[in-house]
């Protein structure tokens, strides 16, 4: 099984599972696992309220097994200080519930780490779309939390290195809103670890059982 841990397409095939990113706002039944949260770019003052709300109504249905993505984004044109008070109320959420969280960070790795210290958070963050460097990620593991790694994977030689290197659950995989498949990632993913798809897809099942709390069907 190919386990997409964050993306914003949902796939009909049968060897995949795949956590779909939820908005508030926009709810799809069809998901059949999925994240819900407010992300930064999309924060409106007016319905805060509202979407705090439906994600707590949503948050107790057993395909939801994260709260995301939410965090914290420099280049987006909401209020920072507005950003960090929404991350902070869907984090007490989380924490509530127990759930992982799916981070999206844009020039905010430090402020969210900072804030997770602050609310002495043990819940398990995953940063989305990892495309940092070594000290970054080592900062983010001694947190107790993980990267995920997606398209980019393909492209930075410097990523790569990373990667090939990581403990084995340390780590998902993800395709985000790209039209990468999974597959493709998984290939790639596999190649530069020197392991097969098959190892790599058992030790991705073993990580969503491990964070997630979902025990992958073989």
């Amino acid at each position: 099984m190919f386990l997409n841990a964050h993306t914003h397409h949902l796939s009909d095939q049968t060897d995949v599972l795949e956590l779909y990113n939820q908005f508030p706002n926009e709810l799809n039944n069809e998901a059949k696992l999925f994240s819900i949260g407010i992300h930064p770019a999309y924060i409106k003052t007016s319905s805060i309220k509202e979407e705090i709300e439906i994600i707590n109504q949503t948050i107790s249905n057993k395909n939801c097994l994260a709260i995301g993505e939410i965090g914290l984004d420099k280049l987006c044109e909401t209020d920072f200080e507005l950003q960090i008070n929404v991350f902070k109320k869907q984090l007490e959420i989380a924490m509530q519930y127990q759930l992982p969280v799916i981070i999206h960070s844009v020039r905010a790795y430090q402020e969210i780490l900072q804030i997770r210290k602050q609310m002495k958070l043990t819940i398990p963050f995953i940063f989305h779309g990892f495309n940092k460097n070594e000290q970054l990620l080592n900062q983010i593991i001694a947190q107790n939390c993980f990267a995920s790694f997606g398209k980019n994977l393909l492209s930075n030689k410097n990523l790569q290195i990373i990667f090939a290197n990581l403990s084995a659950n340390q780590f998902f995989l993800e395709n985000d809103a790209s039209e990468i498949s999974i597959e493709e990632i998984y290939t790639f993913a596999a190649d530069l670890r020197k392991i097969t798809i098959e190892e790599l897809q058992l030790q991705q099942a073993e990580n969503w059982k491990a964070v997630f709390g979902y025990e992958v069907q073989s």
